[in-house]
């Protein structure tokens, strides 16, 4: 809007200069009608200030005054000559503006809008119902054939859509540029939180694990001494489960918070598959209760530690079995190459879903939505995989099913893919 009324300004002031340099009347055509057309453009600019609090939308804004815009444009070509108009360059313009605001087809839309609006006001003089005015006597008006007309028309349209198609492009470029850098501030600052949380929280492990060993011994030694009432062995069986489970969560801990490098190698990503479903089958409180379907390439392979590929595949496949319900429960597993040829591996299971308020937080240590769990198991699934240089997404539809997609780093790609995290986001962008 602002720019609008600098444009208006600048056009009244050139319109008087040239008025003083050639010694004109003040009114005489086509100035009067540069006069009007600028006071109209004060006019809309005012009234879109005005209703600019009342308008929601912001897009339906912007497209009301970028068609008011192709409107007083027209009407500025009309009044200066039409064909020879030196204001048919402010038709890209607007074209441009329509791009950035309303995206690559409110651009074409526009550009549409220009060519059809151009192209009734060469029509109209070339049959002589319209003239503009002040020019009626002047030679390009005399000497006007259909060609010359035909010429402008053509290359005004021409114009308006390359400037579409050129201003689209790059508009589209920007949205994924912005959109990648969403995603990679995303997984800085989550990288940047768990390397705190496991620097504080590494010590703290070390330090509770030590008791609870010396706590579960001296349990089974007292059950061994003389006098034992039968009565006690139940608040020992209790005594000595819940040491154990909180063994298992401080090990779950330091596995987040220390995951260390491992032994990268070369793992053909069908067989550690295979290994992994049947250690989930086997397993009688989740095995039971999905159908797994699996669905892989031939020779797909990826470089990381065997270990950690197999916590990182249980850990989201108990995950899957935990979301589906008791009957009905199905998991894929799909793997296959992307473009770049980097292993990419889904695995979807058919359960309640991730509600959208949760998506953001499911990778936060001790997070979780379950009665029962540490909320460590996709924490420690990111870590390992930013450890190695891959990346993990997450798609969700509530009562429909959720989807992680894994991107892992394959055996041709940086010859150290444990030397930095820039890889991470690498991979979290293209499965992105």
């Amino acid at each position: 809007m602002l720019c609008r009324v600098f444009f208006g300004l600048l056009t009244l002031g050139v319109t008087l200069i040239y008025r003083l340099g050639e010694q004109l009347p003040f009114f005489v055509e086509p100035l009067t009608s540069l006069y009007a057309v600028t006071g109209f453009l004060f006019l809309i600019s005012g009234l879109y200030t005005f209703a600019f609090r009342w308008f929601k939308n912001e897009k339906a804004f912007g497209g009301v005054q970028l068609f008011g815009d192709v409107v007083t444009i027209t009407a500025l070509i009309y009044f200066t000559g039409l064909l020879f108009s030196p204001f048919l360059f402010l038709y890209p313009i607007v074209i441009i503006c329509s791009t950035i605001i309303l995206g690559p087809r409110g651009g074409y839309y526009t550009a549409g809008a220009c060519c059809i609006f151009f192209g009734l006001l060469v029509d109209f003089y070339y049959f002589g119902w319209i003239m503009p005015p002040g020019l009626s006597n002047t030679p390009f008006v005399e000497n006007l054939t259909w060609t010359s007309c035909f010429y402008r028309l053509g290359n005004t349209c021409l114009t308006c859509f390359l400037t579409a198609v050129v201003s689209g492009y790059i508009a589209a470029r920007e949205r994924q540029a912005l959109g990648e850098l969403a995603i990679m501030e995303t997984q800085v600052k989550r990288v940047e939180k768990m390397a705190l949380i496991g620097e504080m929280a590494a010590g703290l492990a070390h330090e509770i694990k030590n008791p609870l060993a010396s706590l579960s011994g001296s349990i089974q030694m007292l059950r061994g001494e003389k006098g034992w009432e039968p009565h006690h062995e139940k608040l020992m069986r209790i005594a000595v489960r819940e040491a154990d489970r909180l063994s298992d969560l401080v090990t779950e801990f330091l596995f987040f918070a220390r995951p260390g490098v491992g032994c990268p190698k070369s793992i053909l990503i069908g067989g550690m598959v295979d290994e992994t479903v049947a250690l989930l089958r086997q397993d009688p409180k989740r095995g039971g209760r999905v159908d797994v379907e699996i669905s892989i390439e031939d020779g797909i392979v990826t470089l990381m530690d065997a270990g950690h590929f197999r916590q990182v595949l249980m850990n989201l496949l108990i995950n899957a079995a935990e979301a589906v319900s008791d009957k009905g429960g199905q998991i894929q597993i799909h793997a296959r190459r992307s473009r770049k040829g980097r292993p990419l591996l889904s695995v979807r299971d058919n359960g309640a879903g991730i509600a959208p308020e949760d998506i953001s937080q499911i990778f936060d240590p001790f997070y979780t939505t379950k009665k029962e769990g540490s909320g460590l198991g996709l924490s420690i699934v990111h870590r390992l995989l930013e450890a190695c240089g891959g990346g993990v997404s997450v798609r969700s539809e509530p009562e429909l099913g959720t989807e992680f997609l894994l991107s892992l780093p394959a055996c041709d790609d940086a010859r150290d893919p444990y030397a930095s995290s820039a890889s991470v986001l690498t991979g979290a962008n293209e499965i992105g």
